[in-house]
């Protein structure tokens, strides 16, 4: 069982299966299959690497932003929470990844729902919050794993799908759509920019003064956004913080060294995506004919983050504030603080800003990260008390779609017991 979520919690090897196998149902030469299977792998592990360099820096800035502000609260973060909850849920996870995924093919073969989810980890950790929130209400065995496989392989297939005609738009074509947990964030985003929001006015087309034309390079821009937001957590931390994370370096120097690295971490993951998409592309072609004629590939968002990176900043910083918001506002209303998930801001931040800008432009954008910072902090708050039998302290799942699925879960049974 730890083998097979070792293998399907890594999506750089299924991403490559799905390459290999469709270069071999097209009948590719040899040296077209060995290729594309490889870059397709290369390019989704890059994705990884960056990611994990974005991660590491946000989390230091993370951990710099909650001791400089005084924040103490639960820290949504789905590797955390999955990892120490391993051994109580993975084996009922695991068999609903397994048949999930078998579901999602046939639904994609036999429905109009023609996407094949592909982000398999986030479906590993939406499987483990749905076997928590069962397992709390007193549910064990064939009851979690099928119901679960059920409803998650539906979600694979339907949500993708339903926003596909959002990300069509931005994309340009349908030869892929996206997977991913913010998929609600994404859609209410979407709808609210369409009808708040002005289309002409894309965010991506504001004009620059020359003096700051410097902006319009996202690698320039992602390392000053950063870069400011490290002074502003340090001018504001204590001395003896500063001291133990500088080593012996200058607060300036850290900071400039860590924003590059950042900026860094985003453009190796923006390699990676268009090594990858080169490739998953036409490879995947093959594997639809056969499995599921006309099924379309449902790839993580970040491919998107070239298209439009002014709207990835816009996203962050919108979606982090409201969640800096939503910790101040919590202990007046009742509800527990959530700590900013810094790389949810980022990814799910962006993302929605992406798809709020796209029908209805800057205001757009900025709604739907604002919503999206607002889902990022509700949501874990309301659900906590589901997973509070795990007797794990301090941290929960985070993202929008699987504390939603969390919620709803509970108010069904609860209406039917």
């Amino acid at each position: 069982m730890a083998l097979f979520l070792n293998i399907f919690g890594q999506p750089a090897i299924i991403i490559a299966l799905v390459a290999f196998i469709g270069l071999i149902l097209q009948r590719a030469k040899i040296s077209k299959i060995i290729t594309g299977t490889l870059l397709s792998f290369i390019g989704f592990v890059l994705i990884k690497t960056g990611g994990k360099i974005l991660g590491g820096v946000l989390i230091m800035f993370s951990n710099m932003f909650t001791h400089a502000f005084g924040m103490h609260g639960v820290v949504p973060s789905n590797e955390a929470i999955t990892a120490l909850t391993m051994e109580s849920l993975g084996t009922s996870a695991a068999f609903i990844l397994f048949f999930a995924m078998i579901i999602n093919l046939l639904l994609a073969r036999f429905t109009r729902f023609k996407s094949i989810y592909l982000s398999l980890h986030l479906v590993l950790f939406m499987a483990f919050s749905f076997t928590a929130v069962l397992q709390g209400m007193g549910y064990n065995g064939y009851t979690i794993v099928a119901s679960g496989a059920v409803i998650i392989g539906l979600y694979m297939a339907v949500f993708p799908t339903l926003l596909s005609k959002f990300s069509r738009t931005i994309i340009g074509n349908n030869d892929y759509c996206i997977a991913h947990a913010g998929t609600i964030s994404y859609l209410i985003g979407s709808y609210l920019g369409k009808w708040l929001g002005n289309k002409k006015n894309d965010i991506e087309n504001i004009k620059i003064n020359d003096r700051f034309s410097f902006l319009r390079q996202s690698d320039v821009a992602t390392f000053i956004t950063m870069f400011v937001l490290l002074c502003l957590s340090g001018a504001f931390s204590s001395a003896d913080y500063l001291k133990d994370i500088l080593k012996n370096n200058t607060f300036i120097i850290f900071a400039l060294e860590q924003s590059a690295i950042f900026a860094g971490g985003l453009y190796i993951a923006k390699k990676g995506v268009a090594i990858f998409t080169e490739e998953i592309i036409p490879a995947f072609k093959g594997f639809a004919q056969v499995v599921a004629p006309g099924c379309v590939p449902a790839v993580d968002p970040m491919v998107l983050f070239d298209k439009a990176p002014n709207c990835v900043l816009v996203g962050f910083i919108v979606s982090f504030f409201t969640e800096i918001a939503c910790v101040v506002v919590f202990p007046f209303i009742g509800l527990p603080i959530i700590i900013p998930g810094i790389m949810a801001s980022f990814i799910t931040g962006g993302t929605a800003a992406i798809f709020g800008n796209s029908t209805g432009g800057a205001r757009g954008a900025i709604i739907a990260a604002f919503v999206n910072g607002l889902l990022l902090c509700v949501l874990p708050a309301l659900a906590l008390p589901l997973f509070a039998f795990l007797g794990v302290e301090g941290v929960t799942f985070a993202d929008p779609d699987f504390t939603s699925l969390s919620l709803i879960t509970e108010f069904i049974v609860k209406l039917f017991s």
